[in-house]
């Protein structure tokens, strides 16, 4: 089985987190968790040690096979040898046998180096599925990560809404209680502030199902608490997308996985085209011939006997049935070629889709920082004109909604910036180099 080369060192740091529920957990040990836990990489894991098994098994068609037999036959009359006038027993009714053989096969049509090749690819494209499964995983943990993050974040935005509206709602009643403002100014504010905890309420229940969805991805009880660190920030990134797509070309594991089918393709078609050929074997047997079941001496048969034989089995006409096949396989081969055809351009068009998604998020964080500064001054200079009661309530409470969505604008471009990052990089083949992950290497062992 090949094994996560970081497992070992991690593995402390895992046990650490697991025993520590109020310990912040960081991207890099969240994407170590999970990669460890995951019933699907464990599923492509047993996967990959079940074609390893299948190559070896397939290297054990190339050796001699041996095999034994004990044997007793019982006639109603002995054999006899018989003439005109004469009657011979020339053997007796009990005849007990036991031989050993030998059978190695010396030409089948290169049959035996198809499936053998056959089943040297099929451990190549497990390990294929078995990095593709790490990073499906990844990618999940990231988004699920930022968006607990986001969450998080919403959940603080609502309380402080929450606590400005209050604030407002007390200075609200002081200005009623003297006459400054009408009930009506009052009631908005409290409608409002009614408003501002649903959301709060709402905003928590998101982040306690996100957090949930990270717990099962790092294999922690859904109900547990969990706290992250926040990394919810954004950074220059280029958006070369010739660059991207030249790279997902190369690393993509979809694609590598076709070529080793159609690669497989071309063994199958090996294969099938073996029944034009003769098949030759070689068959060896040492038997031992008694009338007595311990195999003692014999007064009618040679005790021992040896015979080596060397047989050419050639089928030439089965009406078509080798051609069928090899007709069969090769169309295997050029539905796989059309679908690495259709692949090649899917990845293409997901690379300029999460750059430009990438591009978008990136402008909109800057438009939502301007925002931010924006609302805040907006609301600052608003709530201090209606202390003086120079500007109305309905224009305070307006100022404290804008504000409130352009800090949740703000961290849902943030979050949008850092999973439209973590998909780029899954549309490039990429995005385990935070855990220093590498590809399994293959298993060149021959036996166990």
């Amino acid at each position: 089985m090949i094994i996560l080369v970081l497992a070992a060192a991690s593995a402390p740091a895992r046990e650490k987190a697991a025993s520590a529920p109020n310990r912040e957990i960081a991207l890099t040990q969240a994407l170590t968790m999970a990669l460890d836990y995951s019933p699907n990489i464990k599923q492509s894991l047993a996967a990959m040690d079940k074609a390893a098994s299948r190559r070896k098994e397939a290297l054990t068609y190339f050796l001699p096979s041996f095999s034994t037999s004990y044997g007793w036959q019982k006639t109603q009359n002995p054999p006899e040898f018989r003439t005109n006038t004469l009657h011979v027993a020339v053997n007796e009714n009990n005849i007990y046998r036991w031989s050993t053989g030998l059978n190695q096969p010396l030409f089948t049509g290169f049959r035996i180096s198809s499936q053998y090749e056959l089943a040297k690819l099929g451990v190549d494209l497990a390990e294929v599925n078995l990095f593709l499964a790490y990073l499906d995983v990844a990618l999940k943990v990231k988004e699920q990560y930022f968006l607990h993050l986001r969450n998080i974040k919403v959940v603080q935005v609502a309380q402080e809404a929450v606590g400005q509206l209050e604030a407002q709602l007390q200075v609200s009643r002081d200005f009623h209680e003297v006459g400054m403002i009408p009930i009506n100014d009052v009631l908005k504010t409290e409608v409002r502030l009614s408003d501002a905890r649903q959301r709060l309420v709402s905003a928590k229940n998101d982040r306690a199902l996100s957090r949930a969805r990270l717990n099962r991805l790092l294999g922690l009880a859904v109900e547990r608490p969990l706290r992250i660190k926040d990394i919810l920030k954004a950074h220059p990134v280029s958006l070369d997308f010739q660059k991207f797509r030249l790279v997902a070309f190369n690393e993509r594991p979809e694609i590598k996985a076709v070529d080793l089918q159609i690669k497989q393709a071309d063994q199958s078609i090996t294969r099938a085209k073996s029944g034009y050929y003769p098949e030759v074997n070689l068959r060896a047997s040492y038997d031992f011939t008694s009338n007595d079941a311990t195999l003692g001496g014999s007064e009618y048969n040679d005790p021992t006997n040896w015979t080596i034989t060397t047989q050419l089995d050639w089928a030439f006409w089965e009406w078509g049935r080798t051609a069928h096949q090899t007709s069969q396989q090769r169309a295997d081969k050029r539905r796989l070629q059309a679908a690495k055809q259709e692949l090649v351009d899917e990845v293409a068009l997901q690379v300029k889709e999460a750059v430009l998604f990438l591009g978008e998020s990136q402008t909109n964080i800057v438009t939502a920082t301007t925002g931010v500064k924006q609302a805040q001054e907006n609301y600052r200079v608003t709530f201090e004109l209606y202390r003086e009661q120079l500007t109305t309530n309905t224009e305070l409470l307006d100022a404290q909604l804008l504000l409130a969505q352009a800090r949740n604008s703000y961290y849902n471009a943030l979050a949008t910036f850092n999973i439209a990052e973590a998909r780029l990089q899954r549309a490039m083949g990429q995005g385990l180099a935070r855990v220093g992950y590498k590809p399994p290497q293959p298993d060149t062992s021959v036996w166990p």
